[in-house]
């Protein structure tokens, strides 16, 4: 069976988990210059799921978190 993630829901409970908000990791991130681009953007992207694959991988490194991609 085969599951997939929704990266909206998984980003947003990265950043609950972490105790913190979207705007403050966007503050961050834009402040060492990993991701620069606005709160809203970032924002829209996620909740429409056309966030890329760097910038999720962004957020959640900054959270603490990575992608894992297996072999089935």
């Amino acid at each position: 069976m085969f599951i997939m993630l929704e990266i909206k829901a998984e980003i947003k409970n990265c950043i609950v988990r972490a105790g913190s908000n979207l705007k403050k990791v966007m503050t961050a991130l834009n402040r060492n210059k990993s991701i620069t681009t606005t709160y809203s953007n970032i924002a829209n992207k996620i909740n429409t799921g056309t966030i890329t694959f760097n910038e999720a991988q962004y957020i959640l490194d900054y959270l603490g978190y990575k992608f894992t991609i297996e072999k089935k």
